[in-house]
C-alpha cells in the first residue's frame, strides 16, 4: 500500500512452505485444490461484515515471486536442508496462470460461512497463498465493518478517519484509512491516502498550533494588501468579552491562510470563555471579507453539553451554518450514547478505535480445503460450529419482493441455480430442526471471476465500491443491522449439499463405542 512498497511471498508462515514442500515430496504437486475463505462469527457482537482487501490481495496475486535472495534464505534453513532441487526451481518460476479465484464483490454485505473467495488450483500454490489471503481480507473487513457500524449510527453526519498516528504501522494506517472509506467514512486525515486511493482528506489545527502564539501578529492585520486593523478591533470588542490574545491570534492567522475552511479548535484553554467567542470573532471578519465555510471543534470536555452550549452561541450570533465537528476518542458505542443525548453535531472524527478495530481486534477468518481433485473434503471437528462444509460451493442470495434480503444459500456447484417465484428448500447448516421454504422474487450469485489467467479481473474504483456498498446496505432488514441484540441473517444449505455433508460425516467419523 505504501508507495514504492512491493509484497514479499516470505510474508507467509513458515508451514505454508513447509506443507507445500511435502506435497513435492509426496508427489501430490499436481492435485487439484479448492479452498475457501470465510469467517465462522461477525464481529462486534453484530450479525453482518462489510468485504474489504481486494486491493491488497491484488497486490498479492500479481507481485507473488520468490526472488534469488529469498530462496538463498530458505536453503539456509535447517528444516529444508534435504528438500529437492525441483521445488527450489518450482518456486523460482512460480506464477498463478493456472490459478482461478472467485470472489464476492469487495463492499457486499456478507454473513458467517458464506465463501468470500474460491481460489482453486495446483494445491501446492494454492496452499501458500493461504496466510497473505487472510491478512489481506482478515484486518480490512473488520475494519470496513466497524467504520459500517459507526455509518448507521451516525447516520447523515460527516465521519472523518483521524487514525494515522494510531495505527500499527504505516501499512496498517493506509490499510484501515482504505477499509473505513469503504464503509463509509467520507474522508481521512492520511494524506498520503487521499493521494494513492483518492480518498478527501481534511484536517484542522492541534492545540499546539493555538500554544504557539502570544498575540494578534501585525503581520496578520494585513490580509490581501489590505491593513484590516480598525476592522478587527471593532469585532473583538463589540462584544465586550474578555479575550484570550494567543488564541485569537492563532484563530486569525489559520483563517487568514484557510479563509475558506477555518475549522477552529476551541478547547485549547476554555470551551465557553474564550473559545468559542474568539472563534465568533474570527468568523464575523471572514464574513466581512466574503467568506464562509467555517466551524468549530470540540476535542474533550462533555461533548453533549459543549456542542448544545455552542449551537446555541453560534446561531444567536448568526452563524447558523457554522459547524460543530467534534473528536476525542469515540467509537460507536460514546457516538450512540451522544446522539441519544440530543448533542448538536455534524461531524465526527474518529481514530484509535477505528483503526485498530478496538472492540474486537480480529476477525478470525479460515482458509479450508474443500476439495481435492474433484473429491469433496470436509475437516470435522469435535467443536460443531468447527465443522468446514465440503466442496467447491455456489453461493446464491435471494431478495424478496420487498427488494431486502431474504437469505444466502450455498448449494453443490453440479445443482441447478435457484429459479425467481419458485420455492427453494433452505436448511440450516448445523441444526437438522430449522429449515425453510424461500420464494424470492430475485436470485443474484454472489461469487463471480476475481482472479483468472494470472490477471486480476475486478477493476472498480474504491469510490464506486463505497457508493454501491451504502446502496446495498439499504437492502439488510433494519433487525439485522441493529447496533443492539441483532437478528441473525439466514445463511443456509441445499438438500443435496445437507446430504453430502451427512454423508461425508459418517464416512470421516464413525461412532464411538461405548462399553
Amino acid at each position: 500500500m505504501l508507495q514504492g512498497s512491493t509484497f514479499s511471498p516470505l510474508f507467509t508462515d513458515f508451514y505454508q512452505l513447509t506443507m507445500a514442500e511435502a506435497y513435492f515430496s509426496s508427489n501430490k504437486k499436481n492435485s487439484v485444490a479448492t479452498f475457501e475463505l470465510f469467517f465462522r462469527k461477525c464481529p462486534f457482537g453484530g450479525e453482518y461484515a462489510v468485504l474489504a482487501g481486494y486491493d491488497l490481495v491484488r497486490d498479492i496475486l500479481q507481485n507473488f515471486r520468490f526472488s534469488e535472495t529469498d530462496l538463498d534464505y530458505l536453503k539456509s534453513l535447517s528444516a529444508f536442508k534435504n528438500t529437492r532441487p525441483d521445488f527450489f526451481e518450482a518456486l523460482r518460476t512460480l506464477d498463478f496462470k493456472d490459478v482461478e479465484i472467485l470472489g464476492i464483490q469487495e463492499g457486499e454485505i456478507v454473513f458467517p460461512r458464506t465463501p468470500l473467495l474460491q481460489i482453486r488450483g495446483p494445491l501446492y500454490k494454492t496452499q501458500l497463498l493461504e496466510s497473505a489471503l487472510l491478512n489481506a481480507i482478515n484486518f480490512s473487513t473488520l475494519v470496513a465493518t466497524y467504520a459500517r457500524r459507526i455509518r448507521l449510527v451516525a447516520g447523515e453526519r460527516s465521519l472523518v478517519e483521524f487514525g494515522l498516528r494510531r495505527a500499527q504501522g504505516p501499512n496498517g494506517a493506509m490499510t484501515a484509512a482504505r477499509s473505513a472509506y469503504l464503509g463509509g467514512f467520507d474522508a481521512t486525515s492520511n494524506v498520503l491516502a487521499g493521494k494513492n486511493l483518492g480518498i478527501p482528506v481534511v484536517g484542522t489545527m492541534a492545540h499546539s498550533f493555538i500554544q504557539s502564539f502570544w498575540a494578534v501578529s501585525e503581520a496578520d492585520l494585513i490580509w490581501n494588501g489590505k491593513n484590516i486593523s480598525t476592522l478587527f478591533e471593532k469585532i473583538k470588542n463589540e462584544d465586550g468579552l474578555s479575550t484570550n490574545e494567543g488564541e485569537l491570534g492563532a484563530f486569525l492567522a489559520y483563517a487568514k491562510a484557510f479563509p475558506d475552511n477555518a475549522l477552529l479548535l476551541v478547547d485549547t484553554y476554555n470551551v465557553l470563555g474564550s473559545g468559542i467567542p474568539n472563534a465568533i470573532r474570527i468568523f464575523k471578519l471572514l464574513r466581512e471579507m466574503g467568506h464562509k465555510n467555517f466551524g468549530i471543534r470540540l476535542d474533550s470536555g462533555d461533548l453533549v453539553y459543549f456542542s448544545k452550549q455552542a449551537r446555541q452561541i453560534l446561531d444567536a450570533a448568526g452563524f447558523r451554518d457554522a459547524k460543530i465537528f467534534a473528536s476525542n476518542e469515540l467509537d460507536e458505542n460514546i457516538i450512540s450514547s451522544i446522539q441519544d443525548q440530543g448533542a448538536v453535531i455534524d461531524s465526527y472524527g474518529v481514530g484509535t478505535h477505528l483503526v485498530t478495530a478496538l472492540p474486537q481486534p480480529a476477525l478470525g477468518g479460515v482458509y479450508k480445503l474443500v476439495e481435492l481433485d474433484s473429491r469433496p473434503r470436509m475437516k470435522i471437528s469435535q467443536q460443531t460450529e468447527k465443522l468446514v462444509l465440503p466442496c467447491a460451493k455456489s453461493v446464491y442470495r435471494m431478495i424478496g419482493k420487498d427488494e431486502k434480503m431474504i437469505a444466502d444459500i450455498l448449494m453443490t456447484c453440479s445443482e441447478p441455480a435457484p429459479v425467481a417465484g419458485s420455492q427453494q428448500l433452505a436448511l440450516h447448516p448445523a441444526d437438522a430442526f430449522k429449515r425453510a421454504l424461500i420464494a424470492p422474487t430475485k436470485v443474484e450469485p454472489l461469487l463471480q471471476p476475481l482472479f483468472a489467467g494470472g490477471k486480476f479481473l475486478e477493476d472498480k474504483s474504491l469510490s464506486e465500491k463505497r457508493s454501491w456498498s451504502l446502496k446495498r446496505m439499504e437492502q439488510v432488514r433494519p433487525d439485522i443491522t441493529r447496533q443492539k441484540n441483532p437478528t441473525p441473517y439466514k445463511v443456509s444449505i441445499s438438500a443435496k449439499l445437507k446430504s453430502l455433508v451427512d454423508e461425508l460425516y459418517n464416512q470421516e467419523s464413525p461412532p464411538i463405542h461405548l462399553e
